[in-house]
C-alpha cells in the first residue's frame, strides 16, 4: 500500500517545505466529492444485460471475418460495423459532445490478406473542455473474428469472446458514459477496431493516423477476450482480471539510447505506470474485483491491438480473463467427442464483462479529470551525492494542487511511499530535494495532483546532468 512519508525529508521548492498527509494535499472538499460521484455515475449506468445483448447481436452476424461479406445486411462484417456505427449514433443522439467517426482505408494484399480490402474502424469521441488539442484516452476493443483457418472468411466464427466481450465493452462503455452525463476533461475516444486478427491491421491504421493528426493520447485501454470465467484448465475465477503492459527497452538521454535495465528501468515503462494506475484506480472504486498486473506485453505466441499504440509510443495496456479456454477460441464451431469447440455465447459471462466494463469506465474517467502530467522530469546525476535531487516542468494544467513524489525500492513492484510537493505556481521549473534519499537504492516518480483529488499516471524521471 503506498503511504505518506511524514516529516522525514526535505523538499526544495519555492518555499522550501514539506506537506506529507493527507488533509494536506490542497483538494477542493466539494470538487472531490463531485469527481467521485461523477466516476460512480459512470459505473452504476453499466448493465450486463445491456453487454449481453450487445454480443449476441454480434454473434448473430455469423462471421465477422475482415475479407467476409460487406453488402448483406444480415451476415458478415459489413453489416457487424453499419450495427456498430448504428449504436453509437443512437447514443450521439442524446449528447452532443459525443460524436461518430470511420476510420477506413484499404489493405493491400498481405500474409493474411488475399486481396485488397476495405478496412473500417468505428470510433466515437466524448469531446472533453481540452478540446481537440488536449489528451486523448482510448478505449478499445476488435469486432472482427476468424475460425482454424485464419483465411476462412465464410465459415461461421461466432467472436462471442475472441473479441464480442471486448466490442460490446466498448459499446456499452459508450452508453454508460454518454447517458450518465460525464464531463470529461481530456477527450474519451471509444475504439472498434477491425482486422486485428489478420494482423492488427486497423489499430496500427488508427494509432498512425492519431500520430500525423498530432493527438496526445495519454492512454490506450484495449479490451480482448474480457468474457470467460471458466479456463480451459478447470479453473473458475470472476474476481479479476489480467492486465498486460509492456516493459521499457531503452531511455533516451540526449542523443544517446541507453537499455533501460543500465538504470533498472524496465519496468518503469509509461505503460506500465499505466497499469499501476488502474489497479489503484479499482482500489479505490471496485473493492473486491482485482485487476493482476502482469508485466509482460501479451501472452506467448499471442498479440492484441495495445501493441499498435505502443508502436507509435502510446502507454497502452490489454485487459484479458484470468483463465483463457482455447477450444473456444479461433476454433470451428463443431461438437467433437462430447467437447462443445467454438466461440459461442454460452461461454460469455456477461457479468465478468461488465466488471471488467466498470474497471475500464473507472479508469478512463479518472485519466480524463487528472492534470497533465509533469513534463521532462530528470534525477540529477550530475555530481557524486548522498541524497536525490529531482527536476521537471510545469505543464500548468488547470486545478494543480501539487506534486506526489513517489519512491519505492528497485526490488518492488508497485509504489509504496510518497511526499507531497504544494504547487506555488512560481514558474515552469520545479526542483525537488531528497537528502536522506539514494538514488541509488530506490526508483522514483512524479504524479501531478488535482485539486479534485485526482492523480495523473506517474512519470519517471531520467537520468541527467
Amino acid at each position: 500500500m503506498r503511504r505518506a512519508i511524514a516529516g522525514a525529508f526535505a523538499l526544495v521548492l519555492a518555499t522550501f517545505f514539506v506537506i506529507s498527509n493527507l488533509s494536506a494535499r490542497g483538494n477542493d472538499e466539494t470538487a472531490a466529492e463531485g469527481t467521485r460521484e461523477s466516476v460512480i455515475g459512470v459505473i452504476d449506468a453499466i448493465s450486463p444485460d445491456s453487454i449481453h445483448s450487445f454480443d449476441l447481436k454480434l454473434v448473430s452476424f455469423g462471421t465477422r471475418h475482415t475479407m467476409s461479406d460487406t453488402v448483406s445486411p444480415t451476415r458478415g462484417i459489413g453489416a457487424a460495423r453499419r450495427w456498430i456505427e448504428s449504436k453509437l449514433r443512437e447514443f450521439a443522439s442524446s449528447n452532443p459532445n459525443f460524436e461518430v467517426f470511420k476510420d477506413e482505408f484499404t489493405q493491400p494484399v498481405s500474409s493474411r490478406i488475399s486481396r485488397p480490402t476495405n478496412i473500417v474502424n468505428v470510433y466515437g469521441i466524448l469531446r472533453g473542455t481540452e478540446g481537440p488539442s488536449g489528451r486523448y484516452i482510448v478505449l478499445s476493443g476488435h469486432y472482427d473474428s476468424i475460425v482454424g483457418n485464419f483465411m476462412d472468411s465464410t465459415a461461421d466464427a461466432p467472436g462471442a469472446d475472441d473479441d464480442g466481450s471486448g466490442a460490446s465493452l466498448v459499446i456499452e462503455a459508450v452508453r454508460a458514459f454518454t447517458s450518465s452525463g460525464f464531463h470529461p476533461a481530456a477527450n474519451i475516444v471509444f475504439l472498434c477496431c477491425a482486422a486485428e486478427e489478420q494482423g492488427l491491421y486497423g489499430s496500427h491504421h488508427f494509432a498512425e493516423m492519431a500520430r500525423k493528426n498530432g493527438w496526445n493520447v495519454v492512454a490506450d485501454l484495449n479490451n480482448d477476450i474480457v468474457g470467460g470465467t471458466r479456463g480451459g484448465n478447470g479453473v473458475l475465477d470472476n474476481s479479476e482480471v489480467r492486465v498486460f503492459s509492456e516493459s521499457l527497452r531503452e531511455v533516451t538521454i540526449g542523443e544517446r539510447k541507453i537499455p533501460a535495465s543500465v538504470f533498472g528501468y524496465e519496468s518503469d515503462s509509461p505503460s506500465r505506470e499505466l497499469a499501476r494506475y488502474i489497479n489503484e484506480a479499482v482500489k479505490m472504486y471496485l473493492p473486491g474485483f482485482n485487476t493482476d498486473l502482469v508485466f509482460r506485453s501479451d501472452r506467448f505466441l499471442r498479440g492484441g491491438d495495445q501493441i499498435s499504440f505502443n508502436e507509435f509510443g502510446y502507454p497502452a495496456v490489454r485487459f484479458t480473463e484470468p483463465n483463457e479456454d482455447y477450444n473456444h477460441q479461433h476454433q470451428y464451431v463443431r461438437l467433437e467427442n462430447g467437447v462443445q469447440y467454438g466461440d459461442l455465447p454460452q461461454f460469455v459471462d456477461p457479468a465478468f464483462v461488465a466488471h471488467v466494463c466498470r474497471v475500464n469506465g473507472t479508469a478512463a474517467a479518472l485519466l480524463s479529470l487528472s492534470p497533465s502530467q509533469p513534463q521532462d522530469p530528470v534525477m540529477m546525476v550530475d555530481k557524486l551525492e548522498y541524497g536525490t535531487r529531482l527536476n521537471w516542468k510545469n505543464p500548468h494544467s488547470a486545478g494543480v494542487s501539487g506534486w506526489k513524489v513517489y519512491f519505492r525500492e528497485t526490488w518492488q513492484p508497485l509504489w509504496t511511499n510518497w511526499v507531497f510537493v504544494p504547487d506555488t505556481s512560481a514558474g515552469d521549473d520545479i526542483e525537488a530535494i531528497l537528502p536522506e534519499l539514494s538514488k541509488d537504492k530506490y526508483i522514483f516518480g512524479i504524479a501531478a495532483v488535482g485539486k479534485n483529488g485526482v492523480e495523473s499516471p506517474v512519470v519517471v524521471p531520467l537520468p541527467g546532468r
